[in-house]
């Protein structure tokens, strides 16, 4: 039951399916869970990595002095601790386990790519007139394209996932920010997916935007990427579809 059962009638919506390549990785943004975590810890445990071992050793000596843990025991006791690492990984799709990246994140992204392309109240087709331009907004419509996308275009997927319940891998990047005392440099472990295929619809109401904008728009968002770390470069894309259902 919704609005158009309630009421009986709809608004002119148009539907797309977008598939997009990504080109090298999509770096995770959200805090990994507990099991992520452990198992990373284990996995840099077993190779000895040096940025553990003065955590390692105190842990040793203040919870196990008397015995050797095993390495599930040191694991549990290593991320009890205030200077356990943190993770940014992905969320997973209930149902299935897959990684995924929000829906709400690429209109987000959506969002950030039209303000880049067209960061005034004006766009391509925005008062022309013609059977190739869907629905033009009406003359004088003074809003800038992010805050009218931001109303008009949705992502109707919760999560849209990346093919794959694991990522391919965990890597330590150096982070520099700003402080107080100022500035400072600290280790950011991210999770990330290698190459994979985005596919997901897009609701368009009022079917407002003209192909030639939205070629803008997307062309600027293969460059600015999605996901985490688009400052690095990762998450650039290459749009592979993009057709009215």
């Amino acid at each position: 039951m919704g609005a158009v059962d309630i009421f009986g009638t709809s608004s002119s919506v148009a539907c797309y399916r977008v598939r997009l390549q990504i080109l090298d990785k999509i770096v995770g943004g959200v805090p990994s869970s507990p099991s992520v975590i452990k198992g990373w810890l284990k996995t840099r445990m077993d190779i000895g990595d040096r940025h553990l071992q003065e955590l390692v050793q105190k842990t040793l000596t203040e919870r196990f002095p008397d015995r050797q843990p095993s390495a599930d025991e040191l694991a549990d006791a290593l991320m009890e601790s205030d200077a356990a690492p943190s993770i940014n990984g992905f969320k997973r799709v209930p149902d299935t386990g897959e990684l995924a990246y929000e829906g709400r994140c690429m209109k987000a992204a959506l969002k950030e790519w039209a303000n880049s392309a067209y960061p005034g109240v004006d766009w391509d087709g925005k008062t022309a007139t013609g059977s190739d331009v869907g629905r033009p907004l009406p003359k004088g419509f003074r809003k800038g394209l992010m805050a009218t996308l931001s109303e008009r275009v949705f992502v109707p997927d919760v999560y849209i996932g990346l093919g794959v319940k694991e990522p391919t891998g965990v890597e330590e990047r150096i982070k520099h920010v700003m402080t107080p005392q100022g500035p400072r440099s600290s280790i950011n472990r991210v999770e990330y997916v290698q190459s994979p295929v985005l596919e997901f619809e897009l609701k368009v109401h009022d079917d407002f935007l003209t192909p030639q904008a939205w070629g803008r728009i997307w062309e600027r968002g293969e460059d600015i990427g999605v996901g985490a770390d688009r400052g690095r470069s990762d998450g650039k894309f290459e749009l592979l579809a993009w057709e009215r259902i």
